[in-house]
């Protein structure tokens, strides 16, 4: 009976010590939400890998200096099934791009919204979906000029197909 009782107990730390780890992974803790920044720049790198999209930018700032950041996305099945695929960005692309930035202010930021020069819009997963609607909704006519608040507001509308921009 003892032994039945260890192993058990042996089982539920371990699965809360995993759970912990994974709740951890999934922080969004180290990102400022209540400011959103916006940086224009051109893609070095586009990773559609697991567990996260991850891009890679330059963004050269007012005085000519390079710094180069790294966008966090979606997770790669949701960043899919909004549209998303391997090929929707390349290294080259010149974006404009809105997201929360690292709190520390080192050049790493969650995206919320992604435009190329082209105009073309890449469609946004649910979740930031939801991110960028909360922060419009607290802070956005506070923070931002009336008419990036207005191109903000709807590009939270266009998920999904772009023919019928519905979810």
């Amino acid at each position: 009976m003892k032994n039945k009782l260890g192993a058990v107990f042996s089982v539920a730390v371990g699965l809360v010590m995993v759970t912990g780890s994974l709740w951890a992974h999934h922080s969004d803790a180290v990102y400022d939400q209540t400011r959103l920044v916006n940086i224009k720049g051109t893609i070095t790198k586009h990773m559609f890998v697991n567990p996260h999209q991850v891009i890679g930018m330059k963004v050269r700032d007012e005085d000519g200096r390079v710094t180069k950041w790294t966008l966090i996305g979606a997770a790669v099945s949701r960043s899919r099934a909004a549209g998303w695929s391997r090929d929707s960005l390349k290294p080259g692309d010149a974006v404009d791009v809105w997201g929360f930035q690292y709190r520390d202010g080192r050049p790493n930021m969650t995206w919320m919204r992604m435009m190329k020069d082209d105009g073309t819009m890449l469609p946004i997963a649910g979740a930031k979906n939801d991110k960028l609607s909360r922060f419009l909704g607290t802070y956005g006519k506070d923070q931002l000029a009336q008419e990036d608040y207005d191109s903000l507001k709807k590009s939270i509308l266009w998920i999904g197909d772009p023919e019928t921009r519905q979810r």
